[in-house]
């Protein structure tokens, strides 16, 4: 934490320098912001805005919706418009506003909800009940779009909807010498975070710990730049008459994103029922105090209790596993000892954009409650082995990175010992006879040598065992079958088969050497053929009971 607070220091200090990008000032006004600023915003920037508890600031969002209707409310009373005109014009731009941005549950719930409102207001019919509008707006989404149901964005929503409206009540319950905007932004804030929380709990696995702060600080400036970027879309040529005030705010947004992004998260792993029981009766807890039906004090005894009953499980049993990751075409291995943690490649996207470090493989670390790394293992300079190792040096701390043979024109490997650099992680060279020990488990390397056998990646595989007691595995990377038989296996309890299963791996005198009982495949779809029917066939001939992620998932298995 003192370490942040340095930071945060620093980049405020910073926060002058600090610039978007030339076409994101241009174009803030458009609808299109959120699609530049993803675009044009390198992944750092990203990482910010999630670890700041930011991230819905990058979506077109109900937020969006309502920052423009009531500023277009205040300009219209501001002007005498009696109450049909002031709810009324607002209400039918709406609709356009819908078509314009596109269909997303956040949004068409955001645009229902205001229609139903704002045409009650201009009709003189109030304010419509909240609990029942919400009801209202659910059941239209849902007769429209079923599967909305099963999505995020629509789940998010209207939890943080649910606990806005909470927040009117549990505004009351602070001190009534604060200012009332200062409890609304509190409440809501907080209830806001804690009403979603076990959707964020079940899909990232982690919460930013600074997200009150830094959504009060970022509220202020959106509730300026949401509106003059929606003027600034309607003025087209002429949006530079107000984009000089946007790119300064924006400045002023990232500013807030760079600071709060150097915090802390808080990591758990995958929720288990007993934690959402937990949870509920935690909100129901705090649902009865707000009515005012038991003390505050009880509500905070149930919460410690629930919170230890949750959270000690997992301290009885620390974690002994070898955890093959479910990525696709590709490798990715994490082993969990109780006081260390190692992952074997990342795995990567052939001929595509997609981030599987990132978007796949942290996530899944995270589900299992991964809060660090201390060595990350590129086993070779395979896109599909080791191009997802940036997205996890940037979203968690690692201790080391070590890689086999060094190669300076391969772009994948580049990049990734870019982003080691960048992230202040120190980088070495694995060789034959490298050795981590914990927790009476030892993970030796065997290949390569050191010396130069072939140019090619796979036979420069970076190559392990595993040995706890009699217990062993080995992982081979691509190593082809010739290499493999000058490791020296003996036998292995469980074989993670080399390249994905393919027909120049895993040959008879490797099955005759190891004689394993069990062997691991890491594969999905791919027009490579594997894994090779030959290959699965010496298998089966060795009496090996065969796994594959392609056909199971994620495969966990216990280390003895």
């Amino acid at each position: 934490m003192h370490r942040f607070v340095t930071l945060a220091v620093q980049r405020c200090r910073s926060w002058r320098g600090i610039r978007p990008p030339g076409r994101y000032r241009l174009t803030l006004g458009s609808v299109t912001i959120i699609q530049e600023l993803n675009y044009y915003f390198p992944a750092r920037i990203r990482d910010g805005f999630n670890r700041a508890g930011l991230a819905h600031l990058m979506a077109l969002s109900g937020q969006n919706v309502a920052l423009i209707t009531v500023v277009l409310i205040w300009i219209f009373g501001w002007f005498g418009w009696p109450p049909l005109w002031r709810y009324g014009v607002p209400a039918l731009l709406l609709m356009p506003y819908l078509v314009l941005v596109g269909v997303s549950p956040s949004i068409t719930r955001a645009v229902i909800m205001g229609l139903t409102v704002l045409l009650a207001l201009a009709l003189g019919r109030g304010r419509p009940d909240p609990y029942g509008l919400m009801a209202l707006t659910a059941t239209v989404c849902l007769l429209l779009f079923p599967l909305w149901l099963l999505d995020i964005g629509f789940q998010l929503s209207f939890l943080a909807v649910l606990a806005l409206t909470l927040s009117l009540k549990a505004a009351g319950k602070l001190p009534e010498r604060w200012p009332l905007w200062l409890r609304l932004a509190l409440v809501a804030t907080v209830l806001a975070e804690f009403g979603t929380l076990p959707v964020i709990a079940a899909t990232f696995g982690q919460m930013p710990l600074v997200g009150l702060p830094a959504n009060l600080a970022a509220g202020v400036v959106m509730t300026a730049l949401v509106p003059l970027g929606f003027f600034a879309g309607l003025l087209g040529p002429a949006a530079i008459l107000v984009n000089w005030l946007v790119g300064p705010l924006a400045a002023l947004l990232l500013g807030i994103v760079e600071t709060f992004g150097q915090a802390p998260v808080l990591t758990w792993g995958q929720v288990s029922p007993a934690g959402f029981v937990a949870y509920a009766v935690c909100a129901g807890a705090g649902v009865l105090w707000l009515w005012g039906r038991v003390r505050f004090r009880a509500v905070l005894g149930v919460v410690m209790v629930c919170t230890v009953l949750t959270l000690l499980p997992g301290r009885l049993h620390p974690p002994r596993e070898m955890v093959f990751v479910d990525i696709g075409q590709g490798d990715s291995t994490l082993i969990r000892l109780p006081h260390l943690t190692v992952l074997v490649d990342a795995g990567g996207s052939v001929n595509s954009d997609f981030d599987v470090g990132g978007k796949t493989v942290v996530p899944a670390l995270r589900a299992l409650g991964v809060r660090k790394i201390d060595v990350i293992i590129g086993t070779h300079a395979d896109t599909d082995h080791i191009e997802g190792i940036s997205g996890v040096l940037r979203a968690l701390p690692v201790g080391e990175l070590w890689i086999g043979q060094r190669k300076t024109d391969d772009p994948v490997l580049t990049t990734v010992l870019t982003v080691a650099k960048e992230e202040g992680v120190p980088v070495r060279e694995a060789r034959r006879g490298d050795q981590i020990a914990s927790d009476g488990v030892t993970l030796t390397v065997l290949w390569p040598t050191g010396k130069v056998w072939s140019t090619e990646d796979n036979e420069n595989s970076v190559a392990v065992r595993l040995q706890s007691g009699a217990w062993s595995t080995a992982i081979l990377g691509d190593l082809p079958d010739p290499a493999e038989n000058y490791l020296g296996l003996g036998h292995l309890s469980l074989l993670k088969v080399a390249h994905h299963g393919s027909r120049f791996s895993t040959d008879e005198a490797l099955l005759q050497e190891t004689t394993p009982t069990d062997a691991i495949i890491s594969v999905g779809r791919n027009t490579y053929g594997h894994p090779n029917p030959e290959m699965l066939g010496r298998l089966g001939a060795a009496g090996v009971k065969v796994w594959r992620t392609d056909q199971m998932g994620t495969i966990r298995w216990p280390i003895p």
